[in-house]
Parts: C-alpha cells; structure tokens; sequence
C-alpha cells in the first residue's frame, strides 16, 4: 500500500511548482551531506519537466521500487532518461520484458514526450540462455503472460504498449511497427544470442536511432565482449553515449549525412551531461496491450 506521504510527494511533483520546491529541498539537503545515496523518486528530480511529471504519475499506480523486476532502479532510471531525451520519431522496441517492470518505464517516457509506441518482445516463458527457463518462472505457472497484461493495466499503459509474444529474432521478421528509435536488448545475454539480436533487428532501427545493451557489467554474460568486439568497431555506429551506466551501453545508428551527424553529436552531449549528473548524485534545476498473432 503506498503511504499517504509518498502520493502527496507525486502528486505535487506533477506541477512545476512543486518540481521546483521539491529539487531546491533536495539540492538544499545534499548540500550538508544529507540524500546523498541513490533514491529514485528523489533522483527523478533532476529529469526535465515532463519526464518528472511521467514518472509522478507512474509511481502514483505502481511502486517504484516495482514487483518481481529484473533491473534496479538506478538503471531503470538512466534508460528512462535516454529513452525520454534520445531526439527523433520513431517506436521503442524491448527485447526481453519479463513481467514489464522495464516496459512501463519505457511506455512512460514515450507518453512524457507524446508520441512513440512500445514493442515487447518476448516468449514470456522465462527463457534464458542456452534454451534454458529463469526458476523464479515457476511462481508465474510457467508465464509471466498474466503477470505482465496485470502490469500494464495497473499502470494505464495498455494503449501505449504491444506485446510481441514469441523468439526476438523470429518476431524481428515481422515487425509491425514504425522505425525504431529506442532499441533495448535485454534477451539472451549469452554473445551469440546478442549477435543474432542486434543483427535481426539492426534493419528496423532509423537512422539516428539508440540500440541500449542493458547488463554490460555481468561478468558471466556475453554482452560486453559483443559490444566492445563487434558493435563498437562497425562504421554505421556512432559510439556514444556509450556507458550512461556501469550496467547499461548505448550507441547510435550512423545519419549517413555529415551535416545530420551533429544533430547526434547535440543529442549524445546533453544526454550525458544528465546522466553524469544523476550518477554524481548532483540535482539540475529547471525544468492497447496486444498479443501478436503467430507467436
């Protein structure tokens, strides 16, 4: 149950007085040592208006700290923030979704912005590498299917999000989707099931478009060794912003025009300086759901 002060903190942070009144608190608190551990409704503060103000009414529906997720909440953040700040049109695709704590941060920065779909991708089987099932699957009956409709409807987003049920490369053949402009690869972590899932849907990503690769510091996984090998040495990609976290690694699809390139360069700059700014704990002040058939 969400306390009575945690809804009065979201529901104020909504409006720009209350944003402005809650960072220059927080600001005010770091400044004689205090707040300064991770704290993901305090470090919301520093998002631009509109993605504080998501974010408010998400955690309004759903605890932040969510139910049964995958992925902390420090890296929920800095992929909310690439997806909300990344420039461009275009759709946000996930591979690898879970019970869709991840989605409804995506589908959020989507709705902030006003305008981009959600694609999830997944067997919602529990499936891992090496055809294998994640255990904790077996507390869902064998699907997280239910778990994740239940999400989405909780959180408002089912009109914001597509469930692509089946294999991420096979449901890469068919993608109904506009462009990509955010790509999350978050599947198979093994280096060939990264391989075939940047491949199989490299072609769908526009120009200019984001591929993140979340678990780039999991020591056992394939993640790293694909990036640094492969992805990074490609002549369409521009690496950058590169590590906005420990954990989690983006690049960009190549414009192919000189001139457009800067947009990219603009784009890479401010999207780094926020997420230094979240990582160093400094606060900025200013301001449906369907099952694709032939799964």
């Amino acid at each position: 149950m969400m306390s009575v002060l945690g809804q009065s903190y979201y529901l104020s942070c909504r409006t720009r007085i209350g944003r402005v009144t809650a960072r220059a608190m927080l600001g005010a608190l770091r400044r004689i040592g205090a707040c300064r551990s991770f704290k993901l409704p305090l470090d919301a503060l520093s998002l631009p208006g509109p993605a504080t103000s998501g974010l408010m009414k998400l955690w309004s529906r759903l605890h932040w700290m969510g139910e049964d997720g995958m992925m902390p909440p420090d890296q929920l953040l800095a992929i909310y923030r690439l997806t909300y700040t990344w420039p461009g049109d275009g759709d946000v695709v996930e591979l690898g979704s879970w019970t869709g704590l991840t989605t409804c941060y995506l589908a959020t920065a989507c709705a902030s912005r006003g305008r981009g779909h959600v694609y999830a991708v997944d067997t919602f089987a529990g499936t891992k590498e090496g055809g294998t099932s994640y255990d904790a699957v077996a507390r869902h009956g064998g699907t997280t299917w239910p778990a994740f409709r239940r999400r989405m409807r909780e959180a408002d987003l089912e009109g914001r999000v597509t469930a692509l049920v089946g294999d991420t490369v096979e449901q890469a053949k068919a993608y109904p989707g506009n462009p990509i402009r955010v790509l999350l690869i978050d599947a198979d972590h093994s280096f060939e099931g990264v391989r075939r899932d940047f491949e199989a849907w490299w072609p769908h990503v526009a120009p200019g478009g984001l591929i993140v690769f979340h678990d780039y510091a999991m020591p056992e996984a394939g993640v790293r060794r694909y990036v640094d090998e492969i992805v990074t040495r490609r002549d369409d990609v521009e690496v950058s912003p590169g590590c906005v976290h420990p954990n989690v690694f983006a690049v960009a699809k190549e414009l192919g025009v000189r001139g457009e390139a800067r947009v990219i360069r603009e784009a890479v700059a401010e999207v780094s300086a926020l997420c230094a700014a979240t990582m160093s704990g400094a606060v900025r002040v200013g301001e449906g759901l369907a099952p694709v058939a032939g799964a």
